[in-house]
């Protein structure tokens, strides 16, 4: 596949003049009603009473923000299979009465870190050989998961470091990539992504994009060849964030749609915790919904003779042609797609939670954001 034929997923980070319709956002559900279906499925129960575990989530992610102000030693948290947050601590007594669940036993984030970077200096020369490395905080291991040819004698080494975990992919990864009809960013010349998080630089209106779509500083036209703005940063392949500028007369808008005709108000961005629900909307996969998994994962596309760094993981189903398109858990921003397996899967459109076993990375924006200045556009 070659990524430089970048087609992508449509986050509503921007609305453009008559161009596309304006929803009233103040209607917008608290929470999308596919996102509730997607985790009422999940764990066996009433919408309602999805609504009410994300309120919870919601909760318990302020109590540990709150944690960590106050300097009580957290070392990685996550949301575990009944819905407690999980933190790992040096201070039980604190955490446990902040309503979370402490784990004292873990290597916790910090040494799982400090594995990770022996792992890719185990993995060397191999690279070709890897598709995927970084930290799994629930299972308080480095995961690492390779091609599906990789050599027994590879294997082997990974295996023997303490605290490592190895599995063989299914599929080569590659940043979704596919042209496909839809809400999509035309990019002069001849290539295609989707819009993503907008908002604001010094002033100027800008959107968050993944990097590998603006490479080159492209012109870039809506679905009515009207141009809409121009890419003028990116840091693909090192790591998936880009941006481009929004044209003065244009206005990024602050939801994101859903692809089932609805929006979904964007009120702030976040790293949700491990475990918690989030859902994507793409070109290809419409409105498609899971879990985070990881942070701070390391990938090699295929083709790439370099990782692409600090990538999320999810559970989330995605397609070639859903790049660039925007991860939000509730009411908070959460990425932007980069890439997932090329092997074919089927998502199926608007398919909510259905795809089991799938995955895919994404860019987190609070990274993006960070390192570029920006402050996103919120309803």
């Amino acid at each position: 596949m070659n990524i430089r034929t970048i087609g992508v997923l449509a986050t509503v980070g921007a609305a453009f003049g008559a161009a596309l319709l304006t929803p009233n956002a103040a209607a917008a559900p608290e929470y999308d009603p596919a996102m509730l279906a997607a985790l009422a499925a999940d764990q066996g129960s009433s919408p309602r009473d999805a609504a009410a575990r994300l309120d919870r989530e919601h909760d318990l992610t302020r109590a540990l923000a709150d944690l960590r102000t106050r300097g009580v030693q957290i070392d990685g948290a996550f949301f575990d299979r009944a819905g407690r947050l999980v933190a790992n601590t040096s201070d039980p007594a604190a955490v446990a009465a902040a309503g979370l669940t402490p784990r004292t036993a873990a290597r916790g984030e910090r040494a799982l870190d400090a594995l990770t970077a022996r792992v890719e200096r185990a993995i060397g020369a191999d690279l070709g050989q890897v598709q995927a490395w970084g930290p799994d905080v629930v299972g308080d291991r480095v995961l690492v998961t390779v091609e599906p040819d990789a050599t027994s004698a590879l294997v082997a080494t990974l295996s023997r470091i303490d605290g490592v975990a190895v599995e063989r992919g299914a599929a080569r990864l590659a940043p979704q990539a596919d042209v496909v009809p839809g809400r999509i960013m035309d990019l002069v010349p001849g290539t295609n992504c989707s819009l993503g998080f907008p908002g604001t630089r010094n002033g100027a209106k800008v959107l968050l994009t993944a990097g590998h779509c603006v490479e080159g500083n492209p012109d870039i036209l809506d679905a009515n060849g009207t141009h809409i703005g121009k890419g003028i940063a990116t840091r693909f392949p090192s790591y998936d964030m880009g941006l481009m500028s929004i044209d003065p007369e244009d206005t990024g808008r602050g939801y994101v749609d859903t692809r089932k005709g609805t929006t979904v108000a964007v009120k702030g961005m976040s790293k949700a915790a491990v475990g918690a629900t989030l859902c994507k909307a793409g070109n290809t996969t419409g409105w498609t919904c899971g879990k985070v998994s990881a942070y701070n994962q390391t990938v090699r596309y295929s083709g790439e003779s370099t990782s692409t760094r600090g990538l999320a993981r999810s559970t989330v189903c995605t397609e070639g042609g859903d790049s660039g398109g925007a991860y939000i858990s509730g009411n908070t921003a959460q990425g932007m797609t980069s890439g997932g397996p090329s092997d074919g899967h089927d998502c199926g459109w608007n398919q909510g939670s259905n795809a089991t076993g799938s995955y895919s990375y994404y860019q987190p924006v609070v990274d993006a954001a960070n390192y570029y200045g920006v402050t996103l556009t919120t309803s």
